[in-house]
């Protein structure tokens, strides 16, 4: 069963991809097809070897043929061959088993939730398995004359990614999305297109018939494209709020799933508060990692620092890492020398009190106001949590972890509390309402079917959306679970 947010600080999760998927940077991404290219290039040359001996030692030698190879035959067979090495490879290989191995995604899955995160990496995702079959477009009419027929092509890369997704059902080897077929298909059209613009300039060139109302209409579905996208950024840029992780993507079959309560919830609506969550720079993230280690005497590693599309990572020279997110400015700190035990040169602090552990972490620039949860986890390791905890204008909510050493030290830090400023009330469904959409399948699970939802008590949490406001969500309770909770958006 999928982990669902409570809005409790203990058990605050982050919604980051889904099993099968993976979440990559561009240099990451990059660097798997230079792993891969490597492996097409050498295949490339071992079938090259095998071809030439067979070529000049059997056909040429043995059997006097005096047919010759072109070099622009050669070329494109080892063209093709390591792309279909690296497709291959990037679409079976690189995945890994999980809860959602082998599972079926309906279609536009993949949009709603890029949609609901719309975040950098999901929509980079879509764009990369479009474009992962943009080459077999362009290459199987470039070398193999029947696939100039357009719908010839068009049928061999519909074939090709269905195998390649029926392949990954039956090996349960990551996720098997509806949308994976469509994206790919989408691709090899727009391959197909770039192939009749090369060679309708081609054909301009050296003066010959060209068929350009054609090559235009194998442009369409690129055009198309490209304007669906820019729709999409549009209306999400003149959206006064954000998207929330936490919206239902497909609406749940409510005959396999049962839902019922005994609680009962109010039918008024009002309103709540809206908050504002900083969102950072990475030249802010950069000047705040500087300070940081300035503070502790340390001078950052600038050779070491890694950038990924939500979190900074920043090394010092003196063996210590800070993560910091671009969202809140939540961060990581961990000090490598003073948690190696073979180097230690002091202990833990189990005995501190609370005033004690506050002051050092003044030490490293931390402040947190009064009337959080205090509680000692033994063996140097405290925890300050904030339960959507007011301060004025200002909400705190998340938890704070850190281990204590007998000199003042922090070995360890993860600060998770959110501090946010109102934004402003805006109208929020009543928890009646929210129950009547969990009724009617709108709401968003992770994980194999529940099966039988009893529901409790209802909390008004917050949840961070694509924006960076802080937004009220629904929390359900579910009876006998104290990890898992079914969340509905609340603003109207």
């Amino acid at each position: 069963m999928g982990k669902q947010n409570t809005g409790d600080p203990k058990q605050i999760k982050n919604y980051k991809g889904r099993g099968g998927k993976m979440d990559m940077t561009l240099e990451a991404i990059l660097s798997m097809a230079k792993q891969y290219l490597a492996l097409g290039l050498i295949l490339v040359l071992a079938v090259g070897l095998a071809a030439a001996a067979g070529y000049y030692i059997v056909y040429r030698k043995l059997m006097k043929g005096t047919r010759r190879l072109r070099a622009a035959r050669v070329v494109w067979c080892a063209a093709f061959l390591c792309y279909l090495t690296v497709l291959l490879a990037a679409t079976l290989l690189n995945r890994s088993d999980s809860w959602a191995g082998g599972r079926v995604m309906p279609l536009f899955y993949s949009y709603r939730e890029a949609w609901n995160s719309f975040s950098a990496v999901q929509w980079r995702n879509l764009v990369l398995n479009i474009l992962l079959f943009v080459p077999l477009g362009f290459l199987l009419p470039a070398g193999i004359r029947i696939f100039r027929k357009f719908w010839v092509t068009y049928l061999a890369g519909f074939l090709l990614t269905v195998l390649i997704e029926l392949a990954q059902l039956v090996l349960g080897r990551g996720v098997v999305e509806m949308d994976d077929i469509f994206n790919n298909f989408l691709g090899t059209m727009i391959g197909f297109g770039g192939y009749a613009a090369v060679l309708c300039i081609c054909r301009s060139v050296k003066k010959k018939k060209t068929h350009a109302a054609a090559a235009a209409a194998f442009q369409i579905p690129l055009i198309a494209a490209g304007l669906a996208f820019a729709a999409v950024i549009i209306v999400y840029s003149r959206q006064e709020l954000g998207n929330l992780p936490s919206s239902y993507i497909v609406r749940q079959d409510m005959d396999r799933v049962r839902v019922s309560s005994d609680a009962v919830y109010s039918q008024k609506s009002g309103t709540a508060p809206v908050y504002k969550v900083s969102v950072l720079s990475r030249d802010e993230t950069g000047a705040m990692a500087k300070e940081f280690f300035a503070r502790l005497g340390q001078e950052p590693d600038e050779s070491r620092t890694d950038l990924y599309d939500e979190t900074a990572v920043y090394y010092s020279t003196d063996n210590t890492m800070l993560w910091i997110d671009f969202s809140g400015g939540t961060f990581s700190y961990i000090d490598f020398g003073l948690l190696d035990a073979d180097s230690q040169e002091t202990e833990p602090d189990a005995d501190a009190e609370e005033s004690e552990v506050r002051e050092a972490m003044s030490g490293y620039g931390i402040d947190l106001p009064d009337g959080m949860t205090f509680e000692n986890q033994g063996e140097g390791q405290y925890v300050f949590a904030a339960y959507q905890q007011r301060d004025g204008d200002t909400l705190y909510n998340g938890q704070l972890s850190c281990t204590l050493y007998e000199d003042g030290r922090m070995g360890e830090i993860r600060n998770y509390i959110v501090a946010c400023e109102k934004y402003k009330d805006m109208a929020v469904i009543s928890e009646k309402e929210a129950y009547e959409q969990i009724l009617d399948g709108k709401f968003r699970w992770y994980g194999e079917e529940p099966g039988e939802l009893v529901l409790g008590d209802v909390a008004l949490v917050y949840q961070t959306d694509s924006k960076g406001f802080y937004q009220p969500v629904y929390s359900f309770r579910i009876q006998g679970d104290t990890e898992n909770a079914v969340l509905v958006p609340a603003v109207q």
